[in-house]
């Protein structure tokens, strides 16, 4: 009796997850679309966290989507350049998705000088929300300190602080010197994990990374996490506060990676909804959360209208930023 019972339970589980991804498959699937593989670019190297997103994610939605994804990198100038492609140069035909990674994007236009402004992307879903953590070495004098003992310390000595010039990695320092009236010596490094080396070393005192950059080490008790940017704690640092907590208006998503897919303007609206309904339902499978999990990535997943108001706040609350601090003329 209780292996009917078993088996039953077993056909009925086969059953609603065969139903779900039928569901998918058929979520308002135009006609003629798509007749061909669908390209997800990604503008950074083989690797990265965006490239782990982009390639965890193709699996899945072939499986349930029933459709042909490939990963595409377009490298260079620091995602300048495919950027570029994916506004300039790229069909709106709905065959090509960008999976790109806010404030970087905007950095790049604020910054940079961009060929591109940004309405010439068209978010359709939100896939990830990765905050900043701002992070000591475990074994150093400061790393028995919490973060209002260090703030204090460093009044007194200084800090060096790791740092990518002009990018999150920065702001989310700066944003402490100012909310706590205190000066770091900023030490440049070409990117998030450099710095994170150099933490260990012991060649600076503080720097801001990403969780996934920075795990094994807070695991293996060499380094310490202080502070998070965003609204909530990090889900693998319940402990940590924010820097809100703390007193440093860090929150919403401006102030770390928000990984999106976004389409180059002017695809049809039948095509773009298939696209934004049908990759929602994938990141909001169970599937997806065990496989994102396994990869060390966290999911926050929305659709258009949400991602869409979060893209502009975000540039908005960026380039308030930018301003404040003499970086561009408003």
């Amino acid at each position: 009796m209780k292996s009917n019972i078993l088996r039953g339970l077993g056909l009925a589980l086969a059953t609603a997850a065969s139903l779900a991804t039928a569901s998918v498959r058929a979520q308002e699937k135009p006609a003629d679309f798509p007749q061909r593989p669908i390209n997800l670019v990604v503008v950074y190297p083989a690797g990265g966290a965006v490239d782990v997103t982009a390639r965890t994610f193709a699996k899945l939605a072939e499986e349930q989507m029933g459709i042909d994804i490939r990963v595409e990198n377009r490298v260079g100038g620091a995602g300048m350049v495919g950027h570029t492609s994916l506004a300039k140069n790229t069909d709106p035909d709905g065959y090509t998705v960008g999976v790109l990674a806010n404030p970087f994007l905007y950095t790049d236009i604020l910054l940079k000088n961009a060929p591109f402004e940004l309405g010439e992307f068209v978010p359709i879903d939100e896939i990830s929300f990765d905050p900043m953590v701002w992070v000591v070495n475990a074994k150093s004098d400061i790393g028995k300190m919490s973060f209002d003992e260090i703030i204090a310390h460093a009044k007194q000595t200084p800090l060096q602080v790791g740092m990518n010039p002009n990018s999150v990695f920065l702001f989310v320092s700066e944003f402490i010197e100012r909310a706590k009236d205190v000066t770091f010596n900023f030490i440049p490094f070409d990117g998030g994990k450099q710095g994170v080396v150099a933490l260990l070393a012991g060649d600076v005192d503080a720097t801001a990374s990403f969780y996934s950059e920075i795990g094994q080490y807070v695991q293996s008790g060499d380094l310490k996490p202080v502070a998070v940017t965003g609204d909530k704690r990090h889900p693998m640092l319940p402990d940590t506060p924010t820097l809100s907590e703390l007193g440093v208006p860090a929150g919403g998503q401006a102030w770390g990676a928000t990984r999106i897919f976004a389409l180059p303007k002017g695809v049809p609206e039948d095509r773009k909804a298939y696209l934004a309904n049908g990759f929602l339902k994938v990141l909001e499978s169970d599937e997806a959360k065990k496989a994102f999990a396994e990869a060390g990535l966290t999911l926050t997943p929305a659709g258009p209208e949400a991602v869409q108001r979060q893209y502009q706040e975000s540039f908005d609350t960026l380039k308030v930023f930018l301003a404040e601090t003499g970086r561009i003329q408003e």
